[in-house]
Formats: C-alpha cells, sequence, structure tokens
C-alpha cells in the first residue's frame, strides 16, 4: 500500500511589535525548568527549590517598510532598553507580558529587511474563539 504526503506551501503570518509588523517565517519557543540545588550531609544532592523559567519566543522573517525601511531597528533597540511589555498574538496563542531580549536585523539590498527578535513571556494561552 503507498501512501502520499501532501506538502502545502504556508504564507509568512503577521506578527505585529510595536508600530512594526513582522512577517514571520519561522517561529521557536522554548521554555526550561531552574533548579537549586545543595549537598546534603552524606554527600548527596537535595533540590531546595525550583520554578519555571520565562519562555522564550524567537520569531524570524521579514519587515516590509517603504517608508522606513530601518524603522524597526530604531523601534526595537527603544523597545530592547526600556524594557516595555506587550501582548504579541500568533497562529491562535496569545504571549503576555513579553519583553525584547534581542534582536537582529539585516539589509541585504532588497525591499524588505530580514529580522529576528527574541521576547521572554510569562506565557500562553490560546485566543478566545479558537
Amino acid at each position: 500500500m503507498s501512501s502520499i504526503t501532501t506538502l502545502t506551501e504556508r504564507e509568512a503570518v503577521p506578527v505585529t511589535f510595536g508600530n512594526h509588523t513582522l512577517w514571520c517565517e519561522s517561529f521557536r519557543a522554548e521554555e526550561t525548568r531552574a533548579f537549586s540545588e545543595t549537598s546534603s550531609a552524606d554527600g548527596g544532592g537535595l533540590v531546595t527549590n525550583s520554578f519555571p523559567k520565562l519562555m522564550k519566543l524567537t520569531f524570524s522573517g521579514r519587515i516590509c517598510d517603504a517608508d522606513s525601511p530601518l524603522g524597526f531597528v530604531a523601534a526595537a533597540s527603544d523597545m530592547l532598553r526600556d524594557g516595555q511589555s506587550f501582548t504579541v498574538e500568533y497562529r491562535g496563542l496569545s504571549f503576555s507580558d513579553c519583553r525584547i531580549q534581542s534582536f537582529k536585523a539585516e539589509d541585504k539590498g532588497e525591499a524588505f529587511i530580514y529580522a529576528e527578535l527574541s521576547v521572554l513571556s510569562t506565557g500562553a494561552e490560546e485566543e478566545e474563539g479558537r
């Protein structure tokens, strides 16, 4: 018996950061748990505390802004430096209390710039109505 896998092309998804839209072509989410350890009297290890770290979200794609092609760089830098929080919505999930951890922008002489934006978030919730 043979099976056929149908591959589809997915269009870039718009994600808004401040006044700029990143046309997201790649998304990654990661979350870890931190543990504090100490040694016991017999030389073993004990966990004294643990907590979930903030979720790290990385969005990669293109920024298209004919009026201010590199305006994203200034806006992302301002948001990173003053630590302002915002909400990001992506494919049915809402990420709250986000703060920019890092960003990259690359101008390759095309009508858009390539951008990667990493944010830290307190968590994700499914958007209502989904």
